[in-house]
Parts: C-alpha cells; structure tokens; sequence
C-alpha cells in the first residue's frame, strides 16, 4: 500500500524526533547512541541519522569515552554547549543589563548600561550598540549569535514581539522585537521579564524537576510567572500573570495602576516606601529613599519591620490564592525584594499554609531565591533556548488552538 502520510506529517515527525534526541543529549549527555535510543525509545538506525544532522548543524559532538581498560570505549554525543551563542537582555526603565550565554545559558560575557531617554528609538539605538559591546567583549561575531532574548516589564505579546503596555516605560504597542531584527540582523525574542525568568528556572534552574510552577518576582512591582505542563502560561495577549494587581486587601492604598486594595500596593517597593516615609514622619526619623534603606532601616526600627511583616501577610494570602487555583508544585520568591529577609518572608510559608485549601496543603514547595541582575539576562537568553529546545508538537497544537483546530 503506498504510503498516504501528508508531507507536512512526516516533516513533524523527523522534526519531533530530532527534538527528542537534542533533548536527551542536553539533559543527559554525554551520552552514546545506543542510550539514546532507550532513552528515547526511537531505533538505533534512527538516532544513528539524527545524530550527524545535528554534528552538521553545530549542536552537538561526538567524542570517545575515558578508557575503561576493557574493551573499545563508546563514543559519546554531548551538547556542544560553545558553538552559538544567545545574547539576553533586560530593558529597565533607567538601564540595560544583559549577557551572552552558551547554549547552556552559562555566562560568556555580560555588561550593563545606562538608559538616558526611554524613547523607543533611543533605547533601539542604545539596545544595538549595547549588543555590539557584548559580542567585541567576547570576541564574537554576529553569525556566532543564534539569536537576541528580551525581557522587560509589561504586557508583553511574545508572539508578535509587540510590547502592548510597559507603564514603567511609558510604551505602547511597540513593535520592538522587529525594531531590533531590523538593527541587529539576527531573530529576536521578547517577552515579559518574568515569564523570562521563569523560562531559565525551568531549562537550567530549581524549576528543572517541575512542569507545573509559579514564580513571583518582588521589586518595584510584583511580577509573576506561570509554567503550566512544561509551559509559560501567558495568556490569550500577553497580559496573563498580573499578580500584583489581584486585590488581596480591604486597604485604601492606592496602587500606581490607580486602583486601590492591589497586592502591589502593599507589597511593592512604591508602596512601602511611601508607607514607610509616613512612618518616619511620625517617629522624626530619616525616610528611606530606596527598597535597601527600608530594609536595612528595618532592623533597627520596630515600627518598619511590623510594615514589612504585614507586606509579607499580604504576599502570603496572595500566594495561597495562587495554589488554590493554579495547583503549582513549586513557588520561587526572586526579584530585589527578597532583601527584605525574615521581616516581611520569615513567616510566609505559615500564612500561605493557613489560607490555602487544607487538600492541598504539603502539595507544593516555597523557595526562595535571591538572583542578581545577570540572571534576568540569562532568563532572557533563555527565550532563545526554549525555541531551539522546545518540542516540535507544542509549538504545533498552540498553532493550531489558536486557529480552532486540533492535532
């Protein structure tokens, strides 16, 4: 019978099992042929014409074994990790930072910048020559560099590369990811600086072992992140992960969206810096300026840390909705505020465990984890990483729900 299978099909195919074995190698390698097979239960023949497809692509190698004494060593397929690399960056309302990574996302070099106008083509020029500072600090061309990942705050349609809404850049619907193709000459990725972040804890972070977890990210707002089956949950534009504009409060604190009651509001350094200045008044003592004198001023001050410690009451029955309604089996707590330390997170876990449903409690696990601004731009790297990782078949049924059809 003559095989009848749609082009288009077996193209898939070749292309899923290519993704399996890229995959395999990545997580596993070094790693033989022979293991990949049963790892990836395809035959021998198979991954034995996977594997010089993906040599002659420069995605991964093949080298012998430490002799063992006994016999000839295998020869073992590993990524090769230096081949390309991905540069990330994350656009800040007052600088760049960003990276170049292998295809690890370990750092190569990484650089920082100051923004001094957040006109969009200031910070496209700005962006340019930043990346042109990146590749001569790693003594690297443009065609070493498989692709450029943006991260920055907003309402961001990763699937176009528009940014809908930044309100702390003052952006909207900005075509920035063809703005920068145009200048750079290499793709170009962008998304919201969470989704970002969560996107590296998964590939190369403590969210390896989950395929369903949340991160929150705490600093001048309140960022959050939702990876569902292995995958960044971002909503039918963009906009899914407003965590901070949840109302978790009966309080008239006026958030800097203009409503009042949000979980920003309370959480966010605007809010308890404005809070915290009140407090000063009252007391006739120096206001803290920045998120850091807050903190720091916290430990000497009772009337602070009991303003920190109801923030992290607030956070706490804000993360409990979350587990109520999302399931997640990891929630990461990153982003500047997590200085704040033991006044406003030492009793975070109790006041998440107290709010959420008593069948899911102990079904989750809450890290937190201080990252410094070069991860940001590792995660934004990472956008680039989890389109040359990602399987064939996710990118195809999320095509295919947003047009009506099926798989």
């Amino acid at each position: 019978m003559a095989n009848t299978r749609n082009p288009a099909d077996r193209q898939l195919v070749r292309a899923l099992n290519q993704s399996m074995v890229l995959n395999v190698v990545r997580e596993q390698g070094p790693i033989s042929r022979a293991a990949i097979a049963r790892r990836t239960g395809l035959s021998q023949a198979t991954v034995g014409a996977i594997v010089p497809a993906l040599i002659e692509q420069g995605l991964v190698s093949e080298g012998a074994a430490p002799a063992s004494g006994v016999g000839r060593p295998p020869t073992l397929v590993d990524l090769d990790r230096d081949s390309y690399n991905v540069v990330g960056m994350k656009l800040m309302e007052d600088r760049i930072v960003g990276a170049i990574t292998d295809l690890e996302a370990g750092t190569v070099a990484q650089h920082e910048t100051e923004l001094t106008s957040l006109q969009v083509p200031d910070v496209v020029g700005a962006a340019t020559e930043f990346v042109a500072r990146l590749l001569a600090d790693a003594d690297l061309s443009s065609d070493q560099v498989l692709g450029v990942g943006v991260g920055l705050a907003g309402v961001i349609d990763a699937e176009h590369g528009i940014c809908r809404s930044s309100p702390f850049l003052g952006w909207e619907n900005v075509p920035i990811a063809s703005l920068l193709e145009e200048r750079l000459d290499v793709p170009v990725r962008v998304d919201n600086d969470v989704n970002t972040l969560a996107l590296a804890e998964r590939w190369f972070g403590v969210g390896q072992g989950s395929d369903n977890f949340v991160v929150i990210s705490l600093g001048r707002g309140v960022g959050f992140s939702y990876v569902a089956n292995g995958s960044v949950n971002r909503g039918a534009h963009g906009g899914a992960g407003e965590f901070g504009h949840t109302v978790v409060d009966a309080s008239d604190e006026r958030c800097p969206c203009g409503n009042v009651g949000c979980l920003e509001a309370s959480v966010g350094e605007v809010g308890l810096i404005a809070r915290a200045s009140r407090v000063a008044v009252a007391l006739d003592i120096p206001a803290p300026a920045t998120g850091s004198a807050l903190y720091a001023a916290a430990a000497d001050v009772p009337e602070l840390r009991a303003l920190l410690t109801d923030a992290g009451m607030a956070l706490g029955r804000g993360i409990a909705n979350v587990v109520n309604l999302f399931g997640p089996d990891l929630v990461i707590i990153s982003g500047e505020g997590v200085e704040a330390g033991d006044a406003m997170l030492g009793g975070l876990a109790e006041t998440v465990d107290a709010h959420v449903h008593s069948g899911l409690r102990k079904s989750y696990e809450l890290v937190v984890e201080p990252l410094r601004d070069e991860a940001w731009a590792r995660g934004a790297a990472s956008l680039v990483l989890d389109a040359l990782f990602e399987s064939p078949m996710r990118t195809t049924a999320a095509h295919a729900w947003q047009k009506g059809g099926i798989v």
